[in-house]
């Protein structure tokens, strides 16, 4: 008949398979991979007002620089 005491390799084999199982539902209890999606960030705080509807850049033009060539020989 066997004998009822537990021997060295199954303490240290129950010992293993409580760390590992532990181990891992830590690390799922910690994983915010969840809840990335379903928790949105706060939304920042507006610190200016706003200036209206937004408006075409503005272009300031300057007529182009003219030139006088005087070539030799015409008219």
């Amino acid at each position: 008949m066997p004998s009822a005491r537990p021997t060295r390799a199954s303490v240290l084999r129950a010992v293993a398979v409580t760390v590992i199982t532990a181990t891992i539902a830590l690390a799922a209890a910690c994983s915010d991979e969840d809840t990335v999606d379903t928790i949105p960030p706060p939304w920042p705080v507006r610190t200016t007002t706003p200036d209206g509807p937004p408006q075409p850049p503005t272009v300031t033009t300057k007529p182009a620089p003219t030139s006088t060539v005087t070539v030799a020989g015409t008219t």
